[in-house]
């Protein structure tokens, strides 16, 4: 009997040597999918760092972009407010040179009234000589006339 009882043993026992080799290779096989998905992780890892040092360098550009644009805006700007500061200056000059087209054209009226004036009055003087002229030939004649 102790042999059947040691049969038994032995035979649960090769039964349980085979379900431990059974959760052996089972555990390899998972050991195995693990290790492969680490591995498929770890590239993924690698493209992911690689993708994050990519948009960092794109972050880095637009920044600087973003920079000189700000710097653009801020020249524009500037230009802008030379340009509104030419174009008040220039209005100023307009509204005076405006100014100074009445006084001309005041002037000019004044002094064609001065020129027709000048006119009669020149016109009165050669009368005025063209009479005395006849008045000492009238004269000289008179006195021709006499000797």
């Amino acid at each position: 009997m102790a042999r059947a009882v040691g049969g038994d043993v032995v035979v649960k026992f090769l039964g349980e040597v085979v379900e431990l080799r059974q959760e052996l290779r089972a555990t390899q096989g998972d050991v195995e999918g693990m290790a492969m998905g680490m591995v498929s992780m770890r590239s993924n890892m690698a493209t992911m760092q690689s993708n994050m040092a990519v948009m960092q360098t794109n972050m880095a550009v637009m920044q600087s972009n973003m920079v000189a644009m700000q710097s653009n805006m801020a020249a524009m700007q500037t230009n802008m407010d030379s340009m509104m500061g030419n174009m008040e200056t220039m209005m100023s000059t307009v509204e005076s040179m405006i100014v100074g087209l009445r006084s001309v054209s005041g002037r000019m009226s004044r002094m064609e009234a001065h020129a027709g004036r000048m006119a009669r009055l020149l016109t009165s003087m050669a009368d005025s000589t063209q009479e005395r002229f006849e008045r000492v030939e009238k004269r000289l004649d008179d006195l021709e006339d006499k000797l």
